[in-house]
């Protein structure tokens, strides 16, 4: 696996989720796609690397969706989120310098972003198809689809 690991607004907030507690990913209004399962395989795929990359465009939208979280848990999660910031390599690319992007006015800012990070390098890790797609049209042929590594890890049970 890489050295770097780029993970998109869904992933991460399942990061903080389970990290916060396994079975809080099934309660979470915004994670009724993934299991307890899949937290586990997200962590086992970012152990791999030696490095997880953040943009503080992610952080943003990863904040304002633990805010979907139940009230009885919605503190704990992001209290997790607080810390998780202050651990990890964050990467910061100028919006101006994003939404110049041809991509931007499909996907968005965040999405822009993280394309531009991906373009330096490393795996972006995503469950967003567009996204997933745009890096591939891109040639960025590190962007990996974590939906197509769920499929392969269920069909191989």
């Amino acid at each position: 696996m890489p050295e770097s690991i780029l993970l998109d607004t869904n992933l991460a907030l399942l990061l903080v989720v389970g990290i916060t507690d396994r079975a809080f990913v099934g309660r979470h209004k915004r994670l009724t796609a993934y299991s307890e399962d899949d937290f586990d395989h997200l962590v086992s795929i970012l152990d791999q690397s030696s490095r997880i990359e953040f943009c503080p465009n992610v952080w943003s939208e990863t904040s304002n969706l633990v805010r979907y979280s139940p009230p009885g848990i919605r503190v704990a999660v992001s209290r997790t989120l607080a810390s998780l910031i202050d651990k990890v390599t964050e990467s910061y690319i100028e919006s101006r310098q994003a939404s110049k992007r041809p991509e931007f006015s499909a996907l968005g800012l965040t999405d822009s972003v993280l394309l531009h990070l991906a373009e330096r390098g490393g795996v972006l890790l995503t469950s967003d198809l567009d996204l997933y797609l745009a890096a591939q049209r891109a040639g960025y042929s590190s962007a990996v689809n974590f939906n197509h590594l769920r499929e392969a890890r269920y069909a191989g049970r």
